[in-house]
């Protein structure tokens, strides 16, 4: 009885010891406590594989594995998405690779731009500084502190803190990003919540141990469109033709606009599109009525190169740069706007930055097609008030 005993006492004093990492199966460290599970070491039960096929990322030996058979742009994400969260989990590497653990990641388009990526690769040389491509950087925004990544064929502990506005990474228990978000211009307008995504670059990779603890969230969005019918919308004048097929509002052909039935002075606005070649179109805020022609604004949807406003624009008053995105995909696009200032991204790069907005107040938000012979889809409209 006393043998038994002192070894529950050292098997306690264990668990209460070594890291979670290093642990069986079903034990529990202190500072684990309140983690959820993402991978139950057996299959990918709560995750699907984007752009890619089964054999994308395997399961055996309790790991995650990805031959880097099929490369970008695909990726594993989580069936849920989360806000706020402690990420835990171990990589591998055997000798040169990229990859990455992209969070906040929406369901279409450039995960890395759009919502983050830690950023994981092979390089550990020290005389080199960390940059915007070390393993620990904030993929292509901001470089780790350090890069404490351990050698070829060895496990990494990775761990991303996220709590809006702050941002912390570490790699095998050494802090290599400590950040606030809203005070970096090339973070700030990026999504808040999303998916949690593991990358296929073209190189094998390995992931074992993830698990998660979900923070309390901070943001209220509403949702614009139930995906059924045109509830909550409403249509101003005559031509183009506005149905929902299959969870999304299709728009063709050329002359009307559809409007919601709310109005929003400042707010925050994220949807997917998708688009036919020579679509021409755009999404108006702080709208009143077509009759008087008080429109408001307008963030143009027309992807044609030499476009006076190529999609992303400011309609009338600042030209974008052609975004990156293909007819036909879908893409998400951002518009914030608050007082006088209005932000739009496109596929996760900023296009319009401006701070010289003349009508302020309250109004509709209009989605406008504009063209004979083309289409525009939308879906998963969501408007978040400032």
């Amino acid at each position: 009885m006393r043998k038994n005993m002192s070894r529950s006492v050292w098997w306690i004093l264990f668990i209460l010891a070594v890291p979670a990492w290093l642990l069986p199966p079903g034990a529990v460290s202190s500072e684990e406590e309140g983690f959820t599970p993402l991978f139950n070491g057996e299959n990918l039960d709560g995750w699907v594989i984007e752009h890619g096929k089964p054999s994308t990322f395997q399961v055996a030996w309790g790991v995650i594995y990805c031959p880097g058979t099929t490369g970008y742009p695909a990726w594993l994400r989580s069936e849920k998405q989360y806000e706020n969260f402690d990420l835990r989990f171990e990589f591998r590497m055997d000798g040169w690779c990229n990859s990455g653990v992209f969070f906040s990641a929406p369901l279409h388009g450039r995960n890395s731009l759009t919502g983050f990526e830690f950023q994981i690769d092979h390089k550990n040389k020290t005389d080199e500084p960390p940059s915007i491509k070390t393993c620990g950087a904030v993929f292509a925004a901001v470089a780790p502190a350090s890069n404490p990544i351990g050698p070829d064929k060895s496990w990494n502990q990775g761990r991303i803190l996220f709590d809006w506005p702050s941002l912390k990474f570490w790699i095998n228990g050494v802090q290599v990003q400590d950040l606030d978000v809203e005070q970096n211009e090339e973070l700030k307008y990026r999504l808040r919540h999303g998916y949690i995504g593991l990358q296929d670059m073209g190189y094998p990779v390995w992931f074992r141990n993830l698990r998660i603890k979900e923070l309390p969230g901070k943001e209220s969005w509403e949702t614009l469109f139930n995906g059924k019918d045109l509830d909550g919308w409403y249509i101003e004048g005559k031509g183009a033709t506005w149905e929902v097929k299959d969870g999304v509002i299709h728009a063709e052909n050329n002359g009307s606009y559809l409007v919601t039935n709310g109005e929003y002075q400042d707010f925050e606005l994220f949807c997917y599109l998708r688009t036919s070649p020579l679509a021409n179109g755009g999404i108006f805020f702080r709208w009143k009525e077509l009759k008087t022609g008080d429109r408001g604004n307008e963030i143009q949807i027309e992807n044609t190169p030499d476009s006076d406003y190529p999609t992303g624009s400011l309609y009338n008053i600042v030209r974008s740069t052609q975004p990156d995105y293909r007819d036909g995909e879908w893409f998400p696009m951002q518009i914030r706007v608050q007082g006088s200032r209005v932000v739009v991204r496109v596929n996760g790069e900023t296009t319009v930055n401006y701070d010289a907005l003349t009508t302020i107040r309250p109004g509709h938000i209009a989605l406008q097609m504009h063209m004979s012979g083309a289409w525009i889809d939308f879906k998963d409209i969501q408007i978040k008030r400032l």
